[in-house]
């Protein structure tokens, strides 16, 4: 069973990755207290109705309005703006959550977007042009993602930047600079660091496994109803029935019930820490006895563990220590090299 993940993505991780699907991204765009079928007609009457612009949370200010200033140079409230509206571009729904930011939010965003540009300006001509080669192939590949949704019409695509007050200059200098920072950062990061990184990691967090279970839960039962038949269900699976059958009958995981009860080649520290444990000791192809966890009881077998070597962890690797390295000067750097704050005000609720 997979732990909740609580942690707020930082802008960074969102922009920096681009690993996630366009389609998953957008999925749930949608307001969430507006029926689903009185939305679905909407968008068929307005397609661009699943893509709405930013509405800014503060008080409208002049755009040459200085909000921070740095030695070197100032963040205007006009580049601010336009950060937002390309964000809200790559991570459409965006624009929704800045509408109900509280004033720590957006400070948040405005000290962490000062941040990159204190960044960026430390990258060398080589990086700048790299970031602005991927900034481009990256515009243009949610260019097509979008048309692919707008049923396939360019024009609509065009109508959508004119709506959301971005173009694809804009969004290539936000990226071009968010990216500059981010080659820079991960220019910082020797292989020599990541080794002795990973070698003195505990080799958990390196470790996937493949591992059936059949969970019962103790919601519905009595947690003496749930074991004794998770015993049961140990005997006969220790007595050759198929593992796969019975997890499709029994088990109440979800997750996995559909697929015999499989969870594969997942990173072991995904599970809560009961579950975990078991997935790291039991003996690969043994029927375990009833582990108990927050969910109720699990009969797991452990398919196959394996621990991924470094070359082949190496560049996830460097993803962590390039976001550490980034809280890190957020946190203890940023506020020496700024010698201004002027934030926006949010705008007073009611």
């Amino acid at each position: 069973m997979q732990k909740a993940d609580r942690r707020r993505m930082r802008w960074l991780t969102i922009v920096s990755t681009m690993m996630l699907l366009f389609v998953v991204v957008i999925a749930g765009c949608g307001k969430e207290d507006e029926p689903q079928q009185e939305q679905e007609q909407a968008e068929q009457k307005d397609p661009l109705a699943q893509f709405p612009g930013v509405t800014l949370p503060y008080e409208q200010i002049d755009p040459e309005t200085v909000v921070a200033e740095y030695e070197g140079g100032t963040l205007t409230a006009k580049q601010f703006e336009e950060f937002l509206r390309t964000l809200n571009f790559l991570q459409p729904g965006l624009g929704q959550t800045l509408q109900t930011a509280d004033q720590s939010m957006l400070e948040t965003y405005v000290r962490e977007y000062t941040g990159s540009l204190l960044l960026a300006n430390r990258a060398d001509e080589q990086m700048v042009a790299e970031a602005k080669k991927q900034a481009e192939q990256t515009f243009d590949r949610y260019k097509k993602d979008y048309i692919g949704l707008l049923n396939n019409e360019e024009q609509t695509f065009d109508k959508l930047l004119e709506e959301q007050n971005i173009n694809k200059e804009m969004v290539v200098e936000q990226m071009t600079l968010i990216n500059s920072s981010i080659l820079y950062l991960r220019s910082q990061i020797s292989d020599e660091v990541l080794k002795q990184r990973y070698d003195a990691a505990d080799k958990s967090e390196f470790t996937t496994a493949s591992v059936r279970h059949i969970l019962i839960s103790n919601e519905s039962r009595s947690d003496e109803e749930a074991k004794k038949l998770a015993d049961d269900l140990v005997k006969r699976l220790k007595n050759g029935e198929d593992f796969a059958k019975l997890a499709e009958e029994y088990s109440e995981d979800p997750g996995s019930k559909q697929s015999g009860g499989l969870y594969e080649n997942v990173n072991v520290n995904t599970w809560v820490p009961e579950f975990k444990e078991a997935a790291l000791t039991l003996p690969i192809g043994e029927i375990s006895n009833p582990v108990k966890t927050s969910y109720g009881y699990h009969v797991m077998k452990v398919e196959k563990r394996s621990v991924t070597p470094f070359e082949e962890a190496k560049e996830t690797l460097r993803e962590t220590v390039l976001q550490e390295n980034y809280n890190r000067f957020i946190q203890d750097e940023l506020d020496k090299l700024v010698t201004k704050w002027n934030y926006p005000q949010v705008k007073q609720k009611g």
